[in-house]
């Protein structure tokens, strides 16, 4: 199949795929994964469908209620300095940072599957040819926000500058500085300002998720049918990523140890290409990621997650499972996902044609 031939046939899975916005559980994402199982199992595949249960309400009501928790500690924090209390001021603070984080860190890795309250059903579609120790992923589910991914990583990254600034005037305070009640108030009003975007962020079902992720999925579908994919290979598409990476982490739960895992998560047609990692650096995958571009002529950047983007990659690092995350966008690429206009109209399939290729050599250079 010639570049061109691929990019169309990519284009025409895009335009299936993302015809409808794809809720975890829904009967639109059951249609999409059937298409899914189609082409696998043309391929070769032998398909299983893995259903789970869930807790939504991490992923709905998680990240707004620690923004608004952590604005309240910056507020308690201010105000005390304020009143000639730093050092009350950084004690409160300290506290809150410790039971934000380690209670955080429970509510994602555990409670998502855990959790009794706003339980939820889904389907992950698990495909195997031979004996695989290769798994290329992709979620299937796509959500919408009242607030875009993009301003929502500029609220979290504004807000943890904030935090910083009231830290570092508090600390300026114990030794001695002074600061005017008007500096604190200002302080806090930027905090305010840096904060409402995640706290006003909710969970809808208004975008047909095509960048985010029908490419990663297409990208997925055409590596694994590509002549040069390994004979021994698996694909896992994943349902509910976007509430709270729930399906992965059902699978990573009991997945056989050793395997080595690519997600590949929304894919433009522009933009820099990506390798990303959670935790500890995957060296063997991010090495053969670089190598492989670079043949392909696709440079790529290596590094950590983009701070306030969750991906499938995470909770197979939190598994202790060799996982990354190849992406290509930019900017524009963030601000459509999780909106209305994140629709197959703006796709060519190039992007989802290059990944297939990029996927399909990263596969074979790590079996």
């Amino acid at each position: 199949m010639t570049d061109a031939e691929l990019a169309k046939r990519a284009k025409t899975l895009l335009d299936r795929l993302a015809a409808t916005p794809r809720f975890a559980g829904g009967a639109e994402e059951s249609r999409a994964r059937a298409l899914c199982a189609a082409e696998l199992e043309s391929a070769g595949f032998t398909c299983r469908e893995r259903p789970f249960d869930f807790s939504e309400w991490p992923a709905r009501w998680g990240p707004p209620l620690a923004a608004a928790i952590q604005l309240l500690m910056l507020f308690v924090v201010a105000r005390l300095a304020a009143r000639g209390q730093a050092i009350a001021g950084l004690l409160v603070a300290a506290v809150a940072a410790l039971v934000l984080t380690t209670v955080g860190a429970r509510i994602r890795r555990r409670s998502v599957v855990s959790s009794p309250f706003a339980r939820s059903s889904s389907v992950n579609l698990e495909a195997v040819r031979g004996s695989p120790s290769v798994w290329l992923v992709a979620h299937l589910d796509s959500k919408s926000q009242t607030v875009p991914m993009l301003a929502r990583i500029a609220s979290w990254v504004a807000l943890q500058l904030a935090t910083v600034l009231i830290a570092v005037a508090a600390v300026a305070a114990v030794l001695g500085a002074v600061a005017s009640p008007v500096a604190w108030a200002t302080l806090s009003s930027a905090a305010m300002i840096a904060a409402l975007p995640t706290i006003f962020c909710l969970v809808r079902n208004d975008s047909p998720g095509a960048v985010d992720n029908a490419t990663g999925v297409v990208a997925a579908l055409l590596a694994a049918a590509r002549e040069n994919a390994p004979r021994d290979l698996g694909v896992l598409i994943t349902s509910a990523e976007e509430l709270g990476l729930a399906g992965a982490r059902v699978w990573a739960s009991s997945a056989q140890r050793g395997i080595v895992v690519i997600n590949c998560d929304t894919v433009d047609d522009a933009g820099g290409w990506r390798c990303m990692y959670s935790g500890d650096r995957p060296v063997a995958i991010t090495t053969a990621a670089e190598t492989v571009a670079a043949r392909l002529g696709f440079p790529i950047g290596v590094g950590r997650l983009i701070p306030g983007i969750l991906a499938d990659n995470v909770a197979f690092a939190d598994a202790r499972i060799k996982a990354v995350t190849i992406s290509r966008g930019n900017f524009s690429t963030l601000a459509r996902i999780h909106t209305w206009r994140d629709n197959s109209i703006a796709q060519t399939g190039r992007g989802a044609a290059e990944a297939s290729a990029l996927l399909s050599a990263l596969a074979m250079e790590l079996v």
